[in-house]
């Protein structure tokens, strides 16, 4: 079961209020980029620019802190990170 699916991702627009982040990160490049896919195409979600994410203090934590990111330090292996905000429903709006 993957925690990126149409599925999941109602879910996860379901618990997070508008403004909420989904952190997305592993170290499999097509699992990235599948994710990635379905983000991109779910309209309850938008993804966060880069350049934004240089502040977030989040994100030193969810790169290096699990048991799994620092394997992959240690390996020198190579993490690919996507974040997406819960946007309001265009629905809604109207």
């Amino acid at each position: 079961a993957r925690i990126i699916s149409a599925t999941m991702l109602a879910e996860y627009a379901y618990a997070l209020r508008v403004g909420g982040i989904v952190y997305m990160i592993t170290d499999v490049k097509d699992l990235y980029d599948w994710s990635v896919r379905h983000l991109d195409a779910f309209p309850l979600f938008e993804r966060i620019p880069e350049e934004e994410l240089e502040n977030d203090p989040a994100i030193p934590c969810v790169v290096n802190s699990t048991e799994e990111g620092k394997k992959v330090a240690r390996n020198k292996g190579s993490k690919y990170l996507a974040c997406y905000r819960r946007i309001e429903d265009p629905a809604e709006k109207q």
